[in-house]
């Protein structure tokens, strides 16, 4: 087997089941038992969903928080990997996107306590379940208003996300038609969650918490610091070299392939652009955003390694793994 092929056969073998895994598991359990407790106080109290904290308050103790967050880490990339499956949006089979997936967010150790971006990107991947379901059909009220559902649910962890629904009516254009009768549906999913979240808090005598979230929705205030270690900075730069060479890669052959494809990986690409914006304008989501880019990145690139790459390529995807095992590492210890 040629080294050009190498990676490219990797990427199809049921074994990354078990590495991804395995690193996840690895990954969690190590940063929890290593760090202290403090670090995991990512958001002030001017910007976190006045949702989550009645949620985070159910969920007690100190391991049980680090349970959670790992089993939504993993549904998120068995998610993104079933879609990749079911909307063959690879031209070969193979599970590299459940792998990348787990690989970034165990490298990525802001990741591994409970936050609520977890939450909210698991009700997005399936929000994109239900966009890509929808197209080309005739009758997709269903997949509109559970798209609409799921966005404005996900927003209630996330607040800046209410304003993805507009951006949702403008992008669903590359799958399907948004007429005036699938925006008055998706406008009805959206303010089903209100009328069901008002009326619970009407009962609950907890009504001011709707104007709050809206204030969250535009407040800034960063708890986290701003300050990356080395590793860190070269880390990022690594992953965002390598989304640049798979979405370059892609557009270059972006007409050999199928129309469905064509469609479903525009709207990865709006997402991963809106997020990463996302990041700038909302700083205080920035860890938020970062796991919410990490799902249509990792289909980049499972896209991109997929096929044989350069010398370039592979050598960036080699760097990429030495630096975010140095991203890891360099939260316990100072290089």
């Amino acid at each position: 087997m040629s080294r050009r092929n190498f990676i490219q056969h990797l990427s199809r073998t049921n074994l990354l089941w078990v590495v991804g895994l395995l690193l996840c598991v690895l990954g969690v359990v190590f940063s929890t038992m290593l760090l202290t407790p403090g670090t995991e106080v990512l958001y002030s109290d001017e910007v976190i969903s006045p949702f989550w904290k009645p949620v985070r308050g159910f969920i007690p103790g100190e391991w049980l928080p680090v349970l959670i967050q790992f089993l939504l880490l993993v549904a998120n990339a068995i998610l993104f990997q079933f879609i990749v499956r079911r909307y063959e949006l690879l031209r070969t089979l193979g599970v590299f996107t459940f792998f990348i997936y787990c690989f970034i967010t165990a490298a990525s150790i802001p990741l591994h306590c409970l936050i609520p971006g977890s939450f909210a990107a698991l009700f997005i991947g399936l929000a994109y379940f239900s966009i890509f379901e929808s197209y080309r059909k005739e009758n997709c009220n269903n997949q509109v208003f559970n798209a609409s559902f799921l966005i404005v649910l996900a927003a209630l962890f996330v607040p800046p996300l209410i304003f993805l629904l507009p951006l949702f009516w403008l992008a669903f254009n590359i799958v399907n038609t948004m007429n005036f009768k699938r925006w008055l549906v998706s406008l009805m999913g959206a303010l089903t969650v209100f009328w069901l979240l008002g009326g619970v808090l009407f009962l609950s005598d907890r009504l001011e918490l709707i104007p709050a979230f809206f204030k969250a929705c535009i407040q800034y205030g960063w708890v986290f610091s701003t300050e990356l270690p080395t590793m860190g900075i070269v880390f990022f730069s690594m992953l965002f070299l390598l989304v640049m060479l798979a979405i370059v890669n892609y557009l270059r052959q972006v007409y050999s392939e199928k129309i469905g494809v064509r469609s479903a990986f525009s709207f990865l690409l709006i997402s991963l652009l809106v997020f990463v914006v996302s990041m700038v304008i909302f700083p205080a989501y920035t860890v938020d955003f970062f796991l919410l880019s990490i799902g249509p990145a990792s289909v980049m690139l499972s896209h991109y390694y997929g096929s044989e790459v350069n010398l370039f390529g592979r050598l960036a995807l080699y760097v990429f793994l030495l630096t975010a095992v140095g991203n890891y590492l360099s939260f316990f210890f100072s290089f």
